[in-house]
């Protein structure tokens, strides 16, 4: 009976060990980011993409201090054993700590090439009406180009949209605003028009697809509202796009056809007078130029010497307007990279943001 205790024992302490080992053999593990901006592991975006995503992600977080970032995988089984790539991505999003940890408003684009899947992940501070429209930026921006094998241009063209939709202004405590929601929803339901119709428009206006209040059709309502002519006080008639052109300057037209700034043209058929209203996007790459005053400056970012933990870079960023070619450029500097052992954010250099699995996914 001794012997037969001590055999079952070691059966299993034995057993114990192999399942211990063969834990640890697909135990889960993530990579570690070499930038906090743009990680293309998969190396799937070409490097002029790259350096205009670098830039516009750098832009967010300097204009809006948020943190964004890309990163592009083979495949998550290449990591060890997570079931769905949901699961991965929320666990590389909380193990990098993307995000301010006060607000939780972090932003993390995964792209899986051999998987064929991708996700948005976003961080706890986004009310859950922010994945339905991570949901659409998917499958209307990202999607498209990566049925065709594009995937520079999806990530380009989805990362803009995202950074349009995603978009929340935080108060002193650490809470979105009010006027930011108003601001967003009313972009979003106005987007949603111009694809679904008036019935779209009007579940916008009423805040069906969002936070619940009429006023979310505000802006689209004062926009729309009819103009009074100043000089025979007889209401005017705002031109289709197709006619306005005419009335626009050559700056104006070029602005619409970089979508950073749109306009309305108010006519009026008694004395031939006409108003002109104009209407910034909410986030656009594009700058206003010093020379022409238009917001048709673009720039392209060439890293001369790359940051380090012990030192910074260097770069070269090249400007040229798109309406009057006006051109020319400038060196910054780099700033020197957060060394992960001594951030008192998360463990790489983030904010230490964290997320319960918001976002959305989609596959090709």
């Amino acid at each position: 009976m001794n012997f037969l205790t001590k055999s079952l024992f070691a059966t299993c302490a034995a057993l114990c060990f192999a399942a211990s080992a063969l834990a640890q053999e697909q135990a889960q593990s993530y990579p570690d980011h070499n930038s906090l901006y743009v990680n293309d592991f998969a190396d799937l975006i070409d490097p002029e993409t790259e350096s205009r995503l670098d830039t516009l992600l750098r832009q967010a977080k300097t204009d809006r201090g948020l943190e964004a970032t890309i990163v592009t995988i083979d495949s998550r089984t290449d990591y060890g054993s997570s079931p769905t790539l949901k699961d991965f991505a929320t666990g590389l999003f909380n193990t990098w700590g993307i995000g301010n940890a006060d607000r939780n408003d972090g932003i993390l684009i995964l792209v899986a090439r051999s998987d064929r899947e991708m996700r948005i992940v976003l961080g706890d501070g986004y009310p859950p009406v922010f994945d339905d429209r991570a949901k659409r930026v998917i499958d209307h921006h990202f999607l498209p180009a990566f049925k065709k094998g594009d995937y520079s241009a999806g990530i380009e063209a989805g990362t803009l949209e995202t950074l349009k939709r995603v978009q929340l202004e935080f108060g002193t405590d650490n809470r979105p605003t009010f006027l930011s929601r108003v601001r967003n929803e009313t972009e979003n339901a106005y987007d949603n028009a111009r694809s679904g119709g008036f019935w779209a428009w009007f579940a916008g206006f009423l805040g069906l697809g969002g936070t619940g209040i009429g006023l979310f059709g505000l802006r689209r309502m004062l926009r729309f509202r009819p103009r009074t002519c100043d000089l025979c006080n007889r209401k005017m008639h705002r031109l289709a796009e197709f006619e306005d052109d005419q009335y626009l300057a050559q700056g104006q037209r070029v602005e619409e056809a970089l979508k950073s700034k749109d306009y309305d043209v108010w006519y009026c058929q008694y004395d031939d007078h006409t108003m002109i209203e104009g209407y910034k996007s909410w986030f656009s790459q594009f700058a206003a130029c010093p020379d022409c005053s238009f917001k048709t400056l673009h720039s392209d970012r060439t890293i001369i010497s790359a940051a380090t933990t012990s030192h910074s870079g260097t770069a070269k960023v090249d400007y040229s307007c798109r309406n009057c070619n006006h051109r020319y450029s400038e060196t910054v500097i780099i700033p020197q990279k957060s060394d992960s052992s001594s951030s008192s954010g998360g463990s790489s250099g983030f904010g230490g943001g964290s997320s319960s699995g918001g976002g959305a996914g989609g596959s090709w």
